[in-house]
């Protein structure tokens, strides 16, 4: 496999916001992201990709998108299930990359801090919402995206997504399911660089999804979950490559790419 090519960064045809933060936030030393990593693909020069998918799955079966994740060359772990679970920095630190899948509670303003901390120190973060047409279930990961500087937000919206910019995450795609997801919303500040990346054309476009970078960290928040669940992974083509280049972008240079099974 080759090595990301997640923190070099990507040309964008729209950004706002300052630019990217210098320093993690928070306080303590800095994390180790790959403490807890495999053994280095030697041929490649990379290392194995640790995923963890904090919260639960969605309402409809996502058993492909996890499959395909572990045949692509990853390890993956599902983590934060329970609402008693307190998200800690030792929680985060086994994983390179960290989707926010439904999540059992609202965080804390202490751990999204920590949350933000991993982040800005090079961790990838990847994150949905939809599950319950609920807004006080569906954007409970806004707790965390706060400091990054997004939430999900508006009334519920219909695609699918066929506008893009000019984006890594976002080369060759032209149609990908957007099935009542919310809108991305820009909350500006400096801490972060958002760049718009995907639309429902309209008058204005509706951005539903954006890219994040937060110190040595990059983030993509999407605002439907549909892109998880099997019944799109054979109506969508497309959708298996979005994701494969979204962890191309998101993931630390150090780690393999997805190989994804022929």
């Amino acid at each position: 496999m080759a090595a990301s090519g997640g923190s070099g960064g990507a040309g964008s045809a729209t950004s706002s916001g300052g630019g990217a933060a210098s320093s993690p936030l928070g306080s303590g030393p800095a994390l180790d992201l790959d403490a807890a990593a495999a053994e280095p693909d030697a041929a490649a020069g990379c290392s194995h990709l640790n995923i963890g998918i904090l919260g639960n799955p969605g309402s409809n079966a996502a058993s492909n998108f996890e499959q395909w994740l572990t045949k692509s060359g990853t390890s993956v772990k599902r983590i934060q299930t329970t609402e008693t679970e307190p998200l800690t920095r030792a929680t985060l630190e086994p994983f390179d990359v960290v989707v926010v899948d439904c999540l059992t509670r609202d965080y804390t303003a202490d751990e999204a801090s920590i949350f933000a901390a991993w982040v800005s120190a090079g961790g990838g973060l990847a994150a949905m919402s939809g599950y319950h047409d609920d807004t006080t279930i569906d954007w409970r990961a806004n707790s965390l995206l706060a400091p990054l500087g997004v939430a999900f937000a508006g009334d519920r919206t219909w695609g699918p997504a066929t506008k893009f910019a000019t984006h890594a995450i976002t080369a060759g795609l032209t149609s990908v399911t957007f099935t009542g997801g919310y809108l991305v919303s820009d909350l500006g500040g400096v801490t972060s660089t958002r760049t718009p990346v995907a639309f429902i054309p309209g008058t204005p476009d509706k951005t539903v999804g954006s890219a994040v970078q937060m110190g040595a960290g990059h983030a993509f928040v999407w605002g439907d979950e549909w892109i998880e669940f099997d019944s799109e992974w054979s109506t969508y083509p497309q959708i298996p490559q979005l994701w494969v280049q979204v962890f191309a972008w998101i993931s630390p240079t150090s780690k393999c790419l997805l190989d994804p099974p022929k």
